[in-house]
C-alpha cells in the first residue's frame, strides 16, 4: 500500500511538473531542452528515470527535477524512489547555484543547497553537481553525468551515457554508476545497460544487468 501511494505521488508530481514546464516553455523565446524518459529492465530490478530542466520566465532562473523509481523483484526489498527538485540561478560559463529539496524512500523531505556545472553541445552533455542537505542528519551528495552521441547524416547513431552518484554522512551511505551503450535513432535510444550500486560503509555491491529504452519528449 505504501508503494502504491508513493507511485501515485510520483506520477501526479510528474504530470504537474511536465505541465508547468510546458507553460514556462510557452512563456520564453528560447527553445526548451527535451525531457528524457528512461526505462531499464534488468535481471534484479526495473527502473524509471526522468529529468526536466527549464528556464523560468525568460530569466536567469532555472527549474530542475530528477525523478527516479526502482522496483525490486525481491518482495522483501522495499521499492525505492528519489525525487530532487532545484531552482537555480545561472552564473557565467555554465555554473549555477540553487536551492531545492530531496524526497526519497529512506529519508524524509530535506532541503538542499547545490552548485552545478553544465556543458551541452550537439554531441555531448556534461553535468557535475555537488549538493548538501540542510539538516542535522543531512548528507553530502555528488552527481555527475556524461552523455555522447555522434551527429552526422546517418539515421542511426552510436550512443553512450555514464551517470554516477555518491552520498556521504560521517560514512559512506550509497553510491552508484549507471552505464548505457547503444544506438540513437531520432531521439530514441536503446541498448544494453548496467546499474552498479554500493551500500553502506562496506560498499556492499549490487550489479543489475539489462537493457534500456530512452525517449526524448
Amino acid at each position: 500500500m505504501k508503494f502504491k501511494k508513493a507511485l501515485t505521488l510520483i506520477i501526479a508530481f510528474q504530470a504537474i511538473t511536465i505541465a508547468k514546464a510546458q507553460v514556462d516553455t510557452n512563456q520564453t523565446s528560447f527553445p526548451a531542452p527535451p525531457i528524457p524518459i528512461e526505462i531499464v529492465g534488468g535481471e534484479k530490478s526495473s527502473t524509471y528515470q526522468s529529468v526536466i530542466s527549464r528556464q523560468l520566465f525568460n530569466s536567469k532562473f532555472n527549474f530542475y527535477n530528477l525523478t527516479y523509481l526502482e522496483v525490486d523483484y525481491d518482495e522483501t526489498t522495499p521499492h525505492y524512489y528519489y525525487i530532487q527538485s532545484i531552482v537555480s540561478y545561472s552564473l557565467p560559463k555554465g555554473f549555477n547555484v540553487g536551492l531545492g529539496a530531496n524526497l526519497q524512500t529512506y529519508n524524509a523531505f530535506k532541503p538542499i543547497v547545490a552548485v552545478s556545472y553544465m556543458h551541452f553541445t550537439e554531441n555531448i552533455g556534461l553535468v557535475i553537481q555537488p549538493s548538501y542537505e540542510i539538516h542535522k542528519d543531512g548528507a553530502f551528495e555528488l552527481y555527475a553525468m556524461f552523455e555522447w552521441t555522434a551527429k552526422n547524416e546517418r539515421r542511426i547513431q552510436p550512443y553512450f551515457k555514464l551517470s554516477a552518484y555518491s552520498s556521504w554522512k560521517e560514512e559512506h551511505v550509497y553510491s552508484y554508476h549507471f552505464w548505457r551503450a547503444g544506438l540513437n535513432y531520432k531521439g530514441f535510444r536503446f541498448g544494453p545497460a548496467l546499474n552498479a550500486q554500493y551500500y553502506g560503509k562496506d560498499f556492499s555491491d549490487v550489479l543489475n544487468f539489462g537493457g534500456f529504452i530512452n525517449v526524448l519528449l
